[in-house]
């Protein structure tokens, strides 16, 4: 395949951007500016700031508009902010590496150079006027309905109602203003930033963004930073794997559904919804006995847990995509198609009732997720697959492992923030003030356990941006150990290979996270991920638990066993 497909591209060289080029160039005031981000966004390229269509946060029963930061070149704003000596380094071989991706466009050194000094000098002045990461977990920093006429007078030189009218909501009357003070920041550049460095800002983002779809020397180029200097990654992929990991985010449910008649079987269902339904019974368990929360506060926490919906595998119904164009033109115009149809997808959302059963990912998958606002725990059937799931193995094995994700995902209901939203999907209290100082003061252990843990180097774990998915960690694996117990009930428990259930489950719950990383792509985790990286997803919960303690014969003061005053104990 690589053989004979990349002839292709390489003819092709500049001629799948070449009118992106061409009319970038043309551009003569800030209209024309605005004109050409208006298209990007229609067509999927996140130009200058992001957006998205989900349900409303306060009332879940309506789909909304959400406009957010963004705009970077780098993975957050904080690479921009930094002044340590490795952040300056990196800043500059991102230079670098814009300067010679311009380059490659037939920009001379000169030229090149400049442009892209003036394009960092612009996404630096983005990125100060950024919510953190940390900021960006609180998801009132999402909502700020105004009305589009509202939205149009806060940004004079910007107009709201023009980009809404161009993707097809003109009749919308009002929107998540996320990021006001972005916004705003954003509007005044418009107005004092040089139109030639908003053309070098437009072409270095539709490079960026085409670069993997290109001839081989910009997917170099675009690998060289994004691949070894940000990740450590030595060797690019095959190019056929890198096709297929595109069709399977371009086509997901076309790709699954055959994926899904080979590789999920009905017994593997079956017995995932059998690991839920244990799993439910043990939560509920679990909170019905807890001894720092409150009858009222326990009362709607069960409500909520009874109105979580469990989707597994694969979607009832099949996305459709008839609309969407695939042609031989080139690989860029392909994934321009794919991004477009999403976008028309997505937008064609407003107005319509909530589609609670549109999925999130593929079934090809190997991933999980809890969306508070549809209150659902979603399991493609990827992930029930080894090591995660092996239906040729015993309980303890695979409630160490899928029993953990399935515990995980339920307890992002019960999070920091997914505890902010209550049976409806809504974001609103359902906590006494007394249970919730509770919950923040236990919860508060985690992120001062994982603050102290060194990922690489002196870099820290950052506890406040990584505490919803530790949280999910050490009470998912808490209520699968429990889940273990009942599914054990009347069972012979015996030694195999000559470990204790228990001791299965938990050898099964640090298999599960086995994996290599290089110091880079460990530097990039704990910079950007929410999630920490995998040897403290495996011994963080642990060190919390007297049941893994107890299992492997543990006592206090042993490098597995948190001392009793710093243990985190919540759910």
């Amino acid at each position: 395949m690589d053989g004979a497909s990349a002839p292709s591209s390489e003819k092709d060289g500049l001629k799948p951007i070449a009118t992106d080029l061409e009319r970038i160039a043309r551009a003569k005031a800030n209209a024309d500016v605005q004109a050409i981000l208006r298209d990007h966004h229609r067509e999927g390229l996140s130009t200058l700031f992001g957006f998205d269509i989900q349900p409303d946060l306060r009332n879940s029963d309506r789909y909304i508009v959400y406009a957010v930061q963004g705009g970077l070149g780098l993975p957050d704003r904080d690479y921009y902010t930094r002044e340590d000596a490795d952040s300056v380094a990196l800043r500059e071989k991102y230079r670098a590496h814009i300067a010679a991706m311009l380059r490659l466009l037939g920009d001379s050194k000169e030229a090149a150079d400049a442009s892209a000094h003036a394009i960092v000098a612009l996404e630096t002045r983005l990125a100060n006027a950024s919510l953190t990461r940390v900021e960006l977990r609180d998801l009132d920093n999402y909502y700020n309905i105004q009305t589009v006429a509202k939205a149009d007078e806060m940004t004079p030189r910007f107009s709201w109602s023009g980009w809404l009218a161009h993707l097809g909501l003109a009749k919308l009357e009002s929107f998540s203003y996320a990021h006001p003070k972005f916004f705003a920041e954003m509007d005044r550049a418009l107005d004092d930033v040089p139109l030639e460095t908003w053309k070098a800002y437009l072409r270095w983002n539709v490079l960026r963004g085409s670069a993997p779809y290109l001839a081989e020397r910009f997917v170099e180029e675009n690998f060289d930073f994004y691949g070894r200097t940000l990740r450590g990654t030595k060797e690019m992929r095959p190019r056929w794997k890198r096709v297929i990991d595109q069709t399977s985010d371009s086509l997901g449910e076309a790709l699954g559904e055959v994926y899904v008649e080979r590789a999920f079987t009905p017994e593997t269902k079956a017995r995932a919804d059998a690991m839920i339904a244990d799993l439910r019974g043990a939560i509920h368990g679990r909170i019905s006995n807890l001894e720092w929360m409150g009858d009222e506060t326990k009362k709607k926490a069960l409500e909520k847990l009874g109105t979580f919906v469990s989707k597994i595998g694969y979607p009832g119904t099949w996305r459709d995509y008839s609309s969407l164009e695939i042609g031989r033109a080139s690989y860029l115009a392909n994934v321009r198609a794919a991004n477009a149809f999403e976008v028309r997808r997505i937008t064609r959302k407003i107005g319509q009732p909530i589609d609670r059963g549109e999925w999130a990912m593929a079934p090809q998958t190997v991933n999980a997720y809890y969306h508070p606002l549809m209150n659902e725990i979603v399991f493609p059937a990827a992930i029930m697959q080894p090591p995660f799931f092996d239906g040729t193995m015993d309980d303890a094995v695979n409630y160490g492992a899928m029993g953990g994700v399935i515990g995980h995902e339920f307890m992002h209901g019960f999070d920091d923030q997914g505890s902010r939203f209550d049976a409806k999907g809504n974001m609103k209290s359902w906590w006494t003030d007394g249970d919730r100082k509770r919950f923040e003061e236990r919860a508060h252990k985690l992120v001062e356990q994982y603050d102290a843990y060194v990922a690489v180097g002196d870099l820290h774990v950052n506890g406040k941006l990584t505490l919803g998915e530790n949280i999910g960690d050490l009470a998912g694996i808490t209520m699968s150990y429990y889940a273990l117990q009942s599914a054990l009930k009347g069972k012979e428990r015996k030694e195999i290979d000559g470990f204790t259930p228990e001791q299965r489950f938990f050898l099964s719950w640090a298999q599960s996270w086995r994996g290599n990383f290089r110091p880079e792509a460990i530097r990039l985790r704990v910079n950007s991920d929410p999630h920490s990286p995998s040897m403290f997803r495996t011994n963080g919960p642990l060190e919390n638990m007297p049941e893994f303690a107890k299992a492997f014969g543990c006592k206090e003061g042993d490098p597995m066993v948190r001392p009793a005053a710093q243990r985190a104990d919540i759910w």
